[in-house]
């Protein structure tokens, strides 16, 4: 529900008080000068004018709200119908019926069965009317002969009064509705209890819908301040009084309304369609290698950097087969990134062969250039289709993100650096500034005192980190998972043995690629163009004699990256043309590798950064002063133990970003 509305919508609602074409509206709203926002990227021009309904002319507002009120109205819920007993319904609407009671009606409606069954009883076991079994069992009740089991049921029989008391009269209705009733939903809802109260309808509140106005917007206000803003408009639009309820009975309306109509319009994204009834994904309809659903995230732990030595946060990625749930891949870097993503692909591709999809989120290190770009991206060049979910719906990713509670979150939580949700924020602070305190008296070349070197010791090394990850992933892989299938034995099959028996059973042999492939494809490429058999590739430049007749062509240059000596070079429709070895560079006295100036972006960024936030601090003491605010292998899954193969991989992208934040989960 929108507090602004665009001047399409505004002539869409075909008002009586307003012209019928755009531009005599947009002519209207110029000369009286009504306030409006833009929106950015919602209109062919890039902005979209969007004129805020709380400040409109008063009859063009009290029109569009009636008009919202009307929707709203419309979509809600009705009362719902009332059962009564002898009225003849058809078998779906007795089973409808059925549903709508409630426990203690269903428990009531058992005693009185039960009560009925006890007085049919004397009377087939005399041969009498129904008449005299009554008027024999109203005898034993006064004279106190009855047992302990139907004393109950008739207590509970008795909705209101709750006592082992009943008349001839009432006792009559429970036998007639009992035997009338032709089968046992029949009875229940026969002899029901009746809501003595009338349900009144939501659309009765003819107030609701505008208050909702007020209250379902993104900020979500208190009650009490929304209706206060509610009463301030009814006041504005000369609401009569006895059509404005009070406060007591906003919130008795309020707390009888579904969740999802309460928090309609106050959540937004994720967060609303977490409260929505979901599709569940058959992964098993799949094959192996069909899917895999990739993601990474931060680690919610401090580990020791492997570089400087102090706590930060890693960022793992890691790749699922959909089918099998069988993790194939993963790697370990300072920051996401595109390098880490297909390190993580290389490895699952090296040991279990080419996927058909990669399922992803949206993220830059998920989808820049060097993973998507149509030519030289590694997902197009292994023929591999890249898939990404919607953003702001993780739950399109439901399996990967399930992993990462159960799993990598789980073992964060047993360091005693853990630092998600849960956390006790007094201990937690108090660990980081004792760590902090220990690696500022290591610079300044102090001793450490004895509490410093027990926080110290806390904080787990880069290479127990690894080796815990590793671990993980392989007990996960060799653990029976519940979404799996059972195997003969009776329990569920693990990863590992479910991926070797779908391979068997449905006759796949993965696609794997070749050594020489391995090491060549998973080279991140870049487009350049040929300069008389020289082409320039992160400010160093390679020659090879067979580029010249490729001069002002442009190419593909494949590159290591950690050797910076040489480049592969590949026309525009993959074949190989030459290796352009390193010639004539005039910027750098040695060849400085990519992974090297990646690093070397990451530290310049940090440094702006810090510049910035200095600039900040001397903007805020001086208030005169105007300040622009800058702001492989995996171990065990194989069955046998392998040597961990990763690598420390530095941040990508521009100086600006902003690293080392903990992921949303």
């Amino acid at each position: 529900m929108s507090n602004t509305i665009s001047l399409e919508e505004l002539k869409n609602l075909s008002l009586p008080n307003l012209p019928k074409n755009i531009e005599s509206i947009r002519y209207r709203a110029k000369t009286q000068g009504w306030p409006y926002i833009e929106e950015v990227g919602k209109a062919r021009g890039g902005r979209l004018k969007k004129y805020v309904i709380a400040s409109l002319p008063a009859e063009i507002r009290a029109a569009i709200m009636k008009r919202q009120a009307d929707e709203v109205a419309e979509s809600m819920p009705k009362a719902l119908p009332q059962v009564r007993p002898g009225t003849a319904m058809s078998a779906q609407a007795l089973a409808e019926a059925a549903k709508l009671l409630n426990e203690k009606q269903r428990s009531v409606a058992d005693a009185r069965c039960a009560v009925v069954a006890a007085v049919l009883g004397i009377k087939y076991q005399y041969g009498c009317s129904a008449k005299v079994a009554v008027a024999q069992f109203l005898r034993l009740l006064a004279e106190g002969k009855l047992d302990e089991v139907t004393l109950g049921n008739l207590e509970t029989a008795n909705d209101r009064s709750r006592s082992a008391k009943v008349g001839e009269r009432t006792l009559d209705g429970w036998i007639s509705a009992y035997l009338k009733a032709e089968n046992a939903t029949e009875r229940l809802v026969a002899l029901a209890p009746k809501t003595t109260k009338a349900v009144k309808p939501i659309e009765s509140y003819g107030w609701l819908p505008t208050f909702m106005q007020f209250h379902n917007i993104p900020s979500a206000p208190k009650l009490a301040h929304s209706y206060r803003r509610f009463v301030q408009w009814a006041e504005a639009e000369n609401m009569p009084v006895n059509d404005v309820p009070n406060l007591s009975m906003v919130r008795r309306v309020w707390d009888k309304l579904p969740l999802i109509m309460q928090e309609r319009g106050r959540k937004t994204g994720a967060a609303y369609k977490s409260l929505l009834p979901y599709v569940k994904r058959d992964w098993g309809a799949l094959k192996p290698n069909d899917v895999w659903i990739g993601d990474g995230h931060s680690f919610k732990s401090k580990v020791a950097h492997p570089v400087h030595g102090r706590p930060f946060k890693p960022e793992v990625t890691v790749i699922i087969d959909g089918c099998t749930r069988f993790v194939v891949g993963f790697s370990v870097s300072l920051a996401e990134s595109c390098v880490a993503v297909s390190d993580a692909l290389r490895i699952g591709v090296k040991h279990f062969g080419l996927p058909i999809i990669y399922y992803s989120d949206n993220g830059g290190g998920q989808t820049g250039k060097t993973i998507d770009h149509e030519i030289t991206g590694i997902t197009s060049r292994l023929g591999i289709r890249h898939e990404t979910g919607i953003a702001g719906n993780p739950q399109g990713r439901g399996i990967i993100e399930r992993w990462w509670k159960d799993n990598l979150i789980e073992m964060a939580r047993q360091y005693e650096t853990f630092a998600g949700a849960g956390m006790d924020s007094s201990t937690k602070n108090l660990m980081y500034r004792k760590m902090e305190s220990a690696f500022n008296a290591l610079e300044k070349g102090k001793d450490l005192t004895e509490e410093q070197q027990k926080y110290l010791k806390k904080l787990p090394s880069w290479s127990r980190f690894i080796a815990d990850v590793v671990k993980c992933i392989d007990e996960y892989n060799n653990r029976p998972h519940g979404e799996l299938p059972r195997h003969p034995d009776g329990g569920h099959y693990t990863p590992k043995a479910y991926r070797e028996m779908r391979l068997e059973q449905d006759g796949i042999a993965p696609d794997m690629l070749s050594a020489e492939e391995l090491a060549t494809m998973f080279m991140p490429q870049e487009v350049r163009k040929v300069q008389r058999g020289w082409l320039d590739l992160f400010n160093n430049s390679y020659f090879s004699v067979e580029l010249a007749e490729y001069h002002k062509d442009e190419v593909r240059v494949s590159y290591d990256l950690d050797d910076a000596a040489f480049v592969n070079v590949f026309d525009m429709d993959g074949k190989f043309i030459a290796k352009a070895q390193i010639n004539g560079n005039t910027r750098e006295a040695f060849p400085v590798s990519r992974r090297d100036q990646l690093a070397e972006n990451r530290r310049k960024g940090k440094i702006k950064r810090a510049e910035n936030a200095i600039r900040l601090a001397n903007a805020e003491v001086n208030p005169a002063l105007e300040q622009a605010a800058t702001w492989d292998e995996l171990g065990h899954l194989g069955g046998n133990v392998i040597e961990a193969e990763y690598a420390v991989l530095p941040k990508t992208g521009t100086d600006d970003e902003i690293v080392l934040f903990e992921a949303d989960m």
